[in-house]
C-alpha cells in the first residue's frame, strides 16, 4: 500500500499542477502551445452526450487507448476501469465483476448480473460474451444497476462494446503482430463508400494464435489461443432523414484446454510448483476449448428531425461451446469433464428518441428477447482411481515423484461395505446429463431527462418487465458399463448425475426497475450529481442434487450514488463516484452434492469509490489513472434476524482495493519519425475465489482459495514513420513475470481436490501496422 499512496499522490500532484493553470510547453522553440485531451462523447444515454453531462459512473476506452497500450483481451481492459475485474478461465466463462458483484450462470435459466452489449444488442449470456477486442471505436462500462438503459440483466453495471462504423472516405489499415510462445496475430479493416456516401461497407478481421503457456508433460500446451474473428458492415442512407446499419459478426475459438493444475499432486518430475508452468494431466487425451459465435444485427432511425427519431434494433445470435477438462489436476485418470452448450438469442426493440423545446428528452419503447439454451454434460471416470478421493485418501493416488499410484481393483472387502464388499469398479463408465431453458421476456422502459433550470436537471427511468422462463433436465448412463461407486453415493448407475427421466418446470414473473438521478451543473467544466437506482437479478429455476426442482428468490439491490465530474480547460479530467448498496436475497453459489448450484445467502452491504483522473501535462505527454476503493461483505444477520451462513465474508473476486496508472508519451525524433512510449501498471489488493471465505482448510494439505495482492506492469514503444501512416511497436506484458491466480476451486473442490489456474506469465512480441 506505501507503493499505491506514493504513486496516486504524484498522479494528483501532476494533476492539481494543471488545475492551478500553470503553463505548459512543448519542445518547438519553446513556445507556449494549446494542449487538449480528446473530447468524450458517449451513447450511454442512447443518444449522444458529452461525458461531463451523463449523471452516471461511466468509463469510456477509446480506440487510440487500445492502440497505445496494446489491449486486445478484456481482462487488459478491466485495468482501465475501475471497479471492474474479468477473469478467464475459459472463453466460454469468462467471471465479469463490477463493484464486486460477479455474474455467475450455473443454472441455463440464470441471467447476467452484468450486461454485455454489442453494438446495441445484448451478448450477456457468459458464453457469448467475449469478443475479440479488433477495429474498436470505444468501449463504454457504467457502473450500479442500469436497467432502463441495458435492460433487465443490468442489475449492477454494463458493458457495451461499439465498433468503427462505416465510414465515408475510403480506408483502411493491416497489421501484423509476433512474440513469444509462437504468437503470430494478423489483423485488418477496409472502409468502401460507394452510391455517392449513401450505401458505405466495412469489413474488418482478426486472427491471433498463440501456443499455451502452460506445457502438459503428457502431451501438448494449455492456456493457448488460436481465434478467428470478422465483422462485416454496411450502412445505407438513402434520404437524409433514414438510415439502415447492418452489422454481422462471428467469431471461432479453437483453443488449447484450460491447465485446472493441483498443488497436492506433483506433476511427472516430482514438481508441486505451479508456477514452473508444467501439468501433467490425464495421458492419451485431448483437452480443449472450442467455441463459436455468429450474430446479425439490423439497427434503422428514421428522423422526424434531429432529436426525434424512432429506432428499431433487430438481432439474432447463435452461440456453441465445446469444452473438456481433466477436473482433479493431476494424471490420474480420475475426474474427465466435458461441456456441450447451444444457445440461440433473437430480440426485437423499437425505441423512439424525443425533445421537447430542449429541456425535456428521453426515451420510450418496447422490446422483446428470447432465447434457446442447452447445456450438455458429459463425466466419465476410472473408478479405480476415483475411488481414493470417494474413500478419503487423495494422497495416495500420485506418488511423491509423480507417477500415479496403483489403481484400486475392487471396493474394499470390508463388512461395512455390505454386499458392495469386493465388488469391481470399472474403468469405463460414462454419463450425461442435458439441461435445457427457453427464456423470454417483454419489457416497457420509459427515461427522460429533464432540465428543472440552466443548472439543475433531473434524469429518471422505468423499465417494466414479464418474463417466462421453462428449464428442464434429464439425466442417462452411456454405454453398458454402470457405476459401482454411484451405490455408495446414491446416483446409481450413475456416479455423478442421479438418473432422471425429463423433468420441466415454467415460471413467470413481472418486475420493475428504476432510477432517478439530479444532476447540478456548477459551471460549464464541472458538474455534480446524485441518484439512487434499483437493479434486479431474476429469479432462478434449478434442479439440485436429488433432481428436485427449486425456485430462488430474485436478488435485488437498492444502489445510491453522488459523484463529481471535472473537465478542465480540455486539459484535466476527473471523474469520482461514491456509492452504497444494500443486497436482498443474495445469489450465491455453492457445491450441493456434485452440483454447482445457486443459493440464497440472504442480505449484504457493499461501499465505497472510484477515481478515474486524465491529464495533458504537456504537448507531448499525458498521464492517466484510476483507483477503486470496495468493500462488500454479508451482513451478519438475514432479513428475519437469522444468522448467516457467510457472516462478515467477502464477495468472492473482490478485491478491496485496486489501481490503474500510466502515461503517454511522444517525441518528434525527426520530422519523418516519432517514438510514443506508453507504459501502465495495474495492482489488485487480496481477493478469494469464493463466497464461502475458506480461511482455514479442513485438510491442511489444501491450498486456501485465494490470491495475495499483485501488480502487471505492460509497455508498449512504437516507432511511427509519418509520411506513410508506419508504425512498428513493440510491447510486453507483465513485463516483471509475476505469478498470480485467475482461479482456484473448480470441479475438484467437490472431491477435496482443487485446482489452481496460473495467469500468463511474461508475454513480449513486435507489432507492424500500416494505415491507409
Amino acid at each position: 500500500m506505501k507503493n499505491f499512496v506514493l504513486i496516486m499522490a504524484f498522479l494528483l500532484f501532476c494533476l492539481n499542477m494543471q488545475v492551478m493553470g500553470l503553463p505548459s510547453y512543448s519542445n518547438e522553440n519553446d513556445t507556449i502551445k494549446t494542449i487538449t485531451l480528446e473530447p468524450v462523447t458517449v451513447t450511454a444515454q442512447q443518444r449522444e452526450q458529452q461525458l461531463l453531462d451523463v449523471p452516471v459512473a461511466v468509463t469510456v476506452i477509446g480506440s487510440k487507448l487500445l492502440e497505445n497500450t496494446q489491449t486486445t483481451s478484456l481482462e487488459q481492459l478491466a485495468g482501465f476501469v475501475p471497479g471492474l475485474n474479468v477473469t478467464v478461465q475459459t472463453p466460454h466463462r469468462p467471471s465479469l465483476s463490477i463493484r464486486g458483484l460477479t455474474s455467475d450462470e450455473v443454472s441455463p435459466s440464470a441471467q447476467p448480473r452484468v450486461s454485455v452489449y454489442y453494438n446495441n444488442v445484448p451478448t450477456s449470456r457468459a458464453s457469448m460474451a467475449l469478443a475479440e477486442l479488433y477495429d474498436m471505436e470505444r468501449i463504454e462500462a457504467l457502473k450500479g444497476p442500469q436497467g432502463t438503459l441495458f435492460g433487465r440483466g443490468a442489475q449492477i453495471g454494463a458493458i457495451h462494446f461499439i465498433s468503427q462504423k462505416p465510414l465515408a472516405d475510403f480506408g483502411g489499415y493491416v497489421a501484423a503482430r509476433f512474440g513469444n510462445y509462437a504468437r503470430k496475430e494478423f489483423e485488418g479493416a477496409l472502409n468502401i463508400p460507394t452510391l455517392d456516401n449513401k450505401l458505405l461497407f466495412r469489413a474488418a478481421g482478426l486472427y491471433s494464435y498463440q501456443d499455451g503457456y502452460i506445457t502438459n508433460l503428457s502431451g501438448g500446451n494449455l492456456n493457448g489461443k488460436n481465434t478467428f474473428g470478422g465483422r462485416f458492415s454496411a450502412a445505407y442512407l438513402p434520404t437524409k432523414n433514414f438510415n439502415v446499419n447492418l452489422t454481422v459478426n462471428y467469431q471461432k475459438d479453437d483453443n488449447p484446454g484450460t491447465a485446472f493444475m493441483s498443488k497436492r499432486y506433483p506433476n511427472s518430475k516430482g514438481e508441486t510448483d505451479i508456477f514452473k508452468y508444467e501439468a501433467s494431466l490425464d495421458e492419451g487425451k485431448e483437452w480443449f476449448n472450442k467455441r463459436d459465435v455468429f450474430g446479425t444485427s439490423l439497427n434503422m432511425k428514421y428522423y422526424f428531425d434531429n432529436d426525434n427519431y424512432l429506432t428499431s434494433i433487430t438481432s439474432f445470435y447463435n452461440n456453441t461451446v465445446d469444452h473438456r477438462w481433466d477436473g482433479d489436476g493431476s494424471i490420474a485418470p480420475a475426474i474427465d469433464m466435458a461441456e456441450y452448450d447451444d444457445a440461440r438469442q433473437f430480440t426485437q426493440e423499437f425505441r423512439y428518441n424525443f425533445s421537447i423545446n430542449e429541456r425535456f428528452e428521453g426515451f420510450a419503447g418496447l422490446d422483446f428477447w428470447r432465447e434457446k439454451v442447452n447445456q450438455k454434460y458429459w463425466f466419465a471416470p476410472n473408478e479405480q482411481y476415483m475411488a481414493y478421493l470417494i474413500f478419503q485418501q487423495p494422497q495416495y493416488m500420485i506418488n511423491p515423484d509423480g507417477s500415479i499410484g496403483y489403481p484400486i481393483p475392487a471396493i474394499p472387502d470390508d463388512p461395512q461395505m455390505g454386499p458392495l464388499a469386493g465388488m469391481p469398479l470399472p474403468t469405463d463408465h460414462q454419463e450425461e446429463s442435458i439441461d435445457g431453458a427457453t427464456n423470454l421476456a417483454g419489457d416497457a422502459f420509459f427515461d427522460f431527462t429533464w432540465k428543472i433550470t440552466p443548472s439543475l436537471s433531473l434524469t429518471a427511468g422505468l423499465r417494466a418487465t414479464y418474463e417466462n422462463f421453462t428449464t428442464s433436465r434429464e439425466a442417462y448412463m452411456l454405454g453398458n458399463t454402470p457405476s459401482m461407486l454411484g451405490n455408495l453415493l446414491g446416483s446409481a448407475p450413475n456416479f455423478f448425475f442421479a438418473p432422471t427421466d425429463y423433468k420441466e418446470i415454467s415460471e413467470g414473473f413481472t418486475s420493475v426497475t428504476y432510477r432517478a438521478n439530479l444532476k447540478y451543473a456548477i459551471n460549464t467544466t464541472s458538474s455534480l450529481y446524485a441518484g439512487y437506482a434499483r437493479g434486479r437479478r431474476p429469479n432462478v429455476l434449478q434442479f439440485n442434487s436429488a433432481g428436485q426442482s427449486e425456485v430462488m428468490n430474485a436478488e435485488n439491490v437498492h444502489s445510491f450514488d453522488i459523484g463529481y465530474k471535472l473537465f478542465q480547460q480540455q486539459r484535466f479530467q476527473i471523474d469520482v463516484d461514491v456509492f452504497y448498496q444494500l443486497y436482498n436475497n443474495f445469489q450465491s453459489s455453492k457445491w450441493d452434492g456434485v452440483n454447482y448450484l445457486i443459493a440464497d445467502a440472504g442480505k449484504s452491504t457493499s461501499y465505497g469509490a472510484e477515481l478515474t483522473a486524465k491529464a495533458a501535462l504537456t504537448d507531448y505527454l499525458e498521464m492517466f489513472g484510476n483507483y477503486a476503493y470496495i468493500h462488500a461483505r454479508f451482513d451478519d444477520k438475514d432479513s428475519e434476524g437469522n444468522p448467516q451462513e457467510y457472516a462478515g465474508n467477502t464477495f468472492r473476486l473482490t478485491p478491496e482495493n485496486s489501481f490503474s496508472i500510466g502515461l503517454h508519451a511522444k517525441a518528434n525524433l525527426s520530422d519523418k519519425f516519432q517514438a510514443l512510449f506508453t507504459p501502465s501498471y495495474s495492482w489488485k489488493s487480496h481477493i478469494w475465489f469464493e463466497d464461502a471465505n475458506d480461511k482455514q482448510p479442513a485438510d491442511p494439505a489444501l491450498a486456501r482459495l485465494e490470491q495475495d495482492a499483485y501488480g502487471l506492469l505492460n509497455a508498449n514503444l512504437a516507432i511511427k514513420y509519418l509520411p506513410a501512416d508506419v508504425a512498428l511497436s513493440l510491447f510486453a506484458h507483465n513485463l516483471l513475470g509475476e505469478k498470480y491466480l485467475i482461479g482456484a476451486g473448480n470441479t475438484g473442490m467437490m472431491f477435496g481436490v482443487p485446482t489452481y489456474v496460473p495467469g500468463a506469465p511474461r508475454i513480449f512480441g513486435a507489432g507492424l501496422k500500416y494505415s491507409f
